[in-house]
C-alpha cells in the first residue's frame, strides 16, 4: 500500500501552526496515485476542514493527535449540488472531515481527533437549563465527521474527543459502512453533542464502540431534507457497544422522518442516561409546519426493529419511550420487538401511540424493569418533551396499543 506522511507536505504538528493545506495536499496526492494511506503521527496538528478522497484511509497513529481548530472562520463551508446544503441541520455548511460520493473510504488508527469542545462552552447558570454548559461559539462545525453519498466506508479504533460543538458522526445516505471499536468522548454536561448519527443509509454495521454523549449517543434516522432523492434508512446493526448519554442511548426517528426499518441493537449496555430507547416524535406547534432545522415532510414508517440482551442501569426516566405526539404524520410504526432487557430507572416504560395511529405489534420477551429512583438535588437531567406521559406514573404506560405482549416480564417499583 502506498504510504503519504504529512510530514513530507510540510505538516508541522507542534499545535499551533495551521496545517490544513499539507494534510489536504497529502489527501489529495494519495486519491489522484490511486489510493492508499494517508498517515498522521508524532505531533498534534490543527486543522480546518479536509476533504477525504476515494480510495483513500486516513490513518491517525497512536500518540497522535488530529486537532480541530476553534477558529470557525477558518472553516469553509460546504459548496456543492450533491445534496441540499440549504437544508443541512441548524442551517450550519461546515464540518470538520467531509466526503461526498467517495467510495472505499477509511478513518483508522488508535490515535486521537480533539474536536476542542470545551473550547466551544461555558457554564450555564440558567434555571431551566438542560445541560450544565451552554454553546457560547456559534461559527465552529455542526458536524465533526460527515460521510454523504459514500459507499464501502470503514471508521475503526479512532478516539472522537469532545465533539461538543455539534454531532460527532453524520452518515448520510452511505452504502456499506462499518463502524467499529470507535470511541467517542464527550462530557455528559455539554450540549449538542450526539456520538454516532446514521440517516437515510443502508447496510451499516456499528460494533465494539464506546460512546459518551451530551446529546443522544446513537441515533438513526431517515431525514429526507437533505437529499435530491428520498431514500431510507434500513438493515443497521448496532452490537456489543457500551452507551452512557444526556438524552437518549439510542434514538429512533424524529419529526416527519421517512422509513427505518429492518434494524438489530443488541448486547449493548446503558449506564447513565436520561432515556434509554427513544423511539419519539415530537408534536408540531399548532398553525405551524415544524419548529426545528431537520423536521423532515415525510409521513413516518418505523417497523421490523429489534432490541436485545441490554442493560440499562442508572436510567434517570424511561428506559423505553416509543411515542408520537398530535401534528406529526405517521404511516405506521410496528413489529417492534424488546427481549432479555434488564433495566434499573428512573420511569418504567411507556408506549403511547394515538387514536388516529396505534403503535401495533409490540412485544416483551424476558424482561425485567425496576422503578428507582436516581435523582439528587443537583442533578440536573433534563426531562423529556413528553413530560405529560409520566405525569404521576407509576407503572407501565401502554396506550393506543395494538398487538401487545408480555413474555415472562416484570415490572417493580423498588421502596
Amino acid at each position: 500500500m502506498l504510504n503519504f506522511d504529512i510530514r513530507d507536505f510540510g505538516a508541522v504538528g507542534d499545535g499551533v501552526t495551521l496545517d490544513t493545506e499539507a494534510i489536504q495536499a497529502a489527501i489529495d496526492a494519495c486519491g489522484k496515485a490511486g489510493g492508499g494511506r494517508v498517515t498522521i503521527e508524532g505531533g498534534v496538528y490543527l486543522s480546518a476542514r479536509i476533504d477525504l478522497r476515494s480510495g483513500v484511509e486516513l490513518r491517525i497513529e497512536a500518540g497522535a493527535t488530529l486537532m480541530a481548530t476553534t477558529d470557525g472562520s477558518a472553516f469553509r463551508e460546504i459548496e456543492t449540488d450533491f445534496w441540499k446544503t440549504e437544508m443541512a441541520p441548524r442551517r450550519n455548511k461546515k464540518c470538520f472531515i467531509y466526503a461526498e460520493g467517495c467510495h472505499d473510504i477509511a478513518i483508522t488508527g488508535r490515535g486521537k481527533i480533539d474536536c476542542q469542545g470545551r473550547n466551544a462552552v461555558a457554564p450555564d447558570d440558567s434555571p431551566n437549563r438542560g445541560w450544565k454548559y451552554k454553546r457560547v461559539i456559534f461559527d465552529l462545525p455542526a458536524r465533526m465527521i460527515m460521510l454523504i453519498g459514500c459507499r464501502d466506508v470503514l471508521c475503526e479504533d479512532v478516539l472522537l474527543y469532545e465533539p461538543c460543538s455539534g454531532w460527532g458522526y453524520w452518515i448520510c445516505d452511505c452504502d456499506r459502512v462499518t463502524m467499529r471499536g470507535l470511541r467517542i468522548d464527550s462530557d455528559l454536561d455539554y450540549p449538542n453533542a450526539d456520538g454516532i448519527h446514521i440517516n437515510c443509509s443502508r447496510d451499516v454495521r456499528v460494533s465494539d464502540c464506546s460512546v459518551r454523549a451530551g446529546d443522544d449517543a446513537i441515533v438513526v434516522r431517515a431525514y429526507t431534507g437533505v437529499l435530491h432523492k428520498k431514500t431510507p434508512c434500513e438493515r443497521i446493526s448496532v452490537t456489543n457497544c457500551n452507551l452512557s448519554s444526556n438524552c437518549s442511548c439510542i434514538r429512533i426517528s424524529w419529526i416527519n422522518d421517512w422509513i427505518i426499518r429492518d434494524c438489530v441493537f443488541s448486547n449493548l449496555t446503558f449506564t447513565d442516561s436520561n432515556t434509554g430507547i427513544g423511539i419519539t416524535m415530537p408534536g408540531v406547534p399548532k398553525g405551524q409546519t415544524s419548529h426545528f432545522t431537520d423536521d423532515g415532510g415525510d409521513a413516518t414508517l418505523i417497523e421490523r426493529l429489534s432490541f436485545e440482551n441490554i442493560v440499562i442501569d442508572a436510567c434517570h426516566n424511561e428506559p423505553i419511550m416509543v411515542m408520537m405526539q398530535e401534528g406529526c404524520n405517521i404511516e405506521r410504526i410496528g413489529e417492534l420487538s424488546f427481549s432479555n432487557i434488564r433495566s434499573r430507572s428512573g420511569q418504567l416504560p411507556v408506549i403511547y401511540g394515538r387514536a388516529d395511529s396505534p403503535i401495533e405489534d409490540v412485544v416483551f420477551s424476558e424482561c425485567t424493569f425496576i422503578k428507582q429512583n436516581f435523582d439528587t438535588p443537583e442533578d440536573t437531567r433534563r426531562s423529556t418533551c413528553f413530560a405529560p406521559a409520566r405525569d404521576n406514573q407509576m407503572s407501565p404506560r401502554f396506550t393506543y396499543v395494538r398487538g401487545l405482549r408480555l413474555d415472562n416480564t416484570s415490572f417493580t417499583i423498588a421502596e
